[in-house]
């Protein structure tokens, strides 16, 4: 997959990008805006890139390629921004309410997010195994560190796996980010699930860890 740097893909004017592969990126995320992942073809992002069709399939092997090329690069924009606001949080429980609750409002007001979890898209990328585990990617890779470090300082209980907290912490956004389509859900009421639910798990046990699965057979 193509690289490109978080500054060269700001909103600039694909006048003042040089390099082809950043430009088609930029040209896909805008098709990707205006038509939808799902409707936007190859020769919609190559007439957007003003390059040809084969050039597009130089920098990008196919269509899924291109589209977590653009996920990549946006979400990771989104980390960088989360990330910010988390390091002028002091304690643990102020890191996760506050990070968590920046991610959600963010995701909620981003439109290629919510194209993203839609139902259509997951049918889409289903042969694409990256894509499938790419949320809990991105999610590990941000909240990983922070949590070790606060395991590191008791602050987070030393038996906690950050790995599988990570995972269900995947799943936890998005249950946030849905419920802010529902009627009458606020931020506050998405902090409280934060604080009552995801808070508690940092310091004690939950219930679904203490849970033996039965043997089979």
């Amino acid at each position: 997959m193509a690289k490109s740097s978080d500054g060269a893909r700001r909103r600039g004017g694909r006048a003042r990008v040089s390099d082809p592969a950043t430009a088609i990126l930029l040209a896909a995320e805008s098709c990707y805006l205006r038509l939808g992942i799902a409707k936007t073809t190859m020769d919609d992002i190559a007439r957007e890139a003003g390059v040809s069709r084969p050039t597009v399939y130089r920098h990008y092997a196919n269509r899924d390629d291109l589209v977590l090329g653009v996920l990549l690069a946006r979400a990771r924009d989104l980390l960088d921004r989360a990330r910010r606001l988390i390091d002028t949080r002091g304690p643990i429980d102020a890191k996760v309410v506050d990070g968590l609750q920046f991610l959600v409002d963010a995701g909620n007001r981003d439109e290629m997010v919510q194209q993203l979890v839609s139902l259509e898209f997951m049918d889409g990328m289903q042969g694409q195994p990256d894509a499938s585990r790419l949320a809990v990617t991105l999610t590990t890779e941000l909240w990983a560190p922070i949590l070790r470090e606060a395991q590191d300082t008791g602050e987070v209980r030393a038996d906690l796996d950050v790995d599988a907290f990570c995972t269900w912490l995947t799943y936890m956004e998005l249950v946030l980010l849905n419920r802010l389509n529902r009627p009458g859900t606020t931020d506050a009421s998405n902090r409280a699930v934060i604080q009552n639910f995801v808070i508690p798990t940092l310091h004690r046990t939950a219930p679904h860890e203490r849970a033996t699965l039965p043997v089979a057979g």
